[in-house]
């Protein structure tokens, strides 16, 4: 692996957090927090790449801290935990809340390890220069479009959105068309079926 990856924990149980720390490699660095308030504080004030995240921690619960973080971060990749499943049903959560996994604390917990691996090579792979995720996602960027925007003009979720630019799903051939004409590309430039951002000559603001 290149770079550290870097995950940050709220949850509760302190042992949740020892234990993933305890059994990650140490190109992953981990920050644990117990309270809502000092994990949202940690991802003001720091960069972080996958947030593991317990639906039920304090006064605030998983939903409540994710509408919070997604007001200044669109871009951290979301976990969420319980283990309460019947209480947080995993199709439900996933459906209605603005995260890209869900994880039953009951579940073995090699399982979660999977999960966070799996988690760590889709946000990679969203970040070569050669594929469709970081080409929407820096176009959008040039252009000032928030993914809830774009998702807006295209009539889809924010989350649509965020899984296209981490490249773990691909709008249909109809929208991949609408965002090559609003943002002055050719399809094939979105597709990368060009070598690299140079081979196209319109990534400026409109």
């Amino acid at each position: 692996m290149g770079e550290q990856f870097k995950i940050i924990i709220i949850d509760d149980e302190q042992g949740i957090i020892d234990s993933i720390k305890a059994n990650l490699p140490p190109e992953y660095i981990v920050d644990g927090f117990a309270t809502s308030k000092e994990g949202m504080e940690a991802i003001r004030d720091n960069s972080y790449d996958l947030l593991i995240l317990d639906f039920f921690i304090d006064a605030m619960n998983g939903r409540q801290i994710t509408e919070k973080i997604r007001k200044t971060d669109d871009e951290i990749y979301i976990m969420l935990l319980t283990g309460r499943a019947e209480e947080a049903p995993g199709m439900e959560i996933l459906k209605t809340m603005d995260i890209q996994m869900y994880f039953e604390k009951s579940a073995n917990f090699e399982e979660l390890l999977i999960m966070i691996e799996s988690a760590r090579k889709s946000i990679e792979h969203s970040r070569r220069e050669g594929s469709f995720g970081i080409r929407l996602k820096r176009l959008r960027k040039i252009h000032n479009i928030s993914q809830e925007d774009l998702g807006k003009i295209l009539g889809v979720g924010r989350t649509a959105v965020a899984n296209w630019e981490t490249n773990q799903t691909e709008p249909t051939g109809e929208n991949i068309k609408k965002l090559a004409d609003l943002f002055r590309v050719t399809t094939d430039y979105l597709l990368c079926y060009n070598a690299n951002f140079g081979d196209s000559p319109n990534l400026t603001k409109k």
